[in-house]
């Protein structure tokens, strides 16, 4: 009876379960030969190309949160659209008080 449990544990059974980790090693094995695989397909550029090509988007891309470089057109900037009104607004007070620089006018 002894035997025959030793035999199932290291015999039957124990094929079967070294099988199953074989094949488990094997899957492994494959995605990892695969991922390797998708890297070598990977387009590769040496750094200095990576560098002009970065620089050219820089230069030929507007920022228009650079605004020293890149201007915004009027009618899209609605920041500017504000401080042109509010500028206007704010000539229109100091000509219609005589440009004087208040409300009073002291005699």
């Amino acid at each position: 009876m002894t035997d025959n449990t030793n035999n199932k544990i290291n015999g039957v059974n124990g094929g079967v379960i070294s099988d199953r980790i074989a094949v488990i090693k094997l899957k492994r094995i494959q995605e990892l030969n695969n991922r390797l695989k998708d890297t070598l397909r990977r387009e590769r550029i040496p750094a200095s190309n990576a560098c002009l090509l970065l620089i050219n988007y820089i230069q030929e891309t507007p920022d228009y949160l650079i605004p020293y470089i890149f201007k915004l057109p009027l009618e899209q900037n609605k920041y500017a659209r504000y401080q042109t009104l509010k500028n206007l607004k704010a000539n229109s007070k100091n000509t219609s008080n005589g440009g004087g620089a208040g409300c009073c006018i002291i005699m």
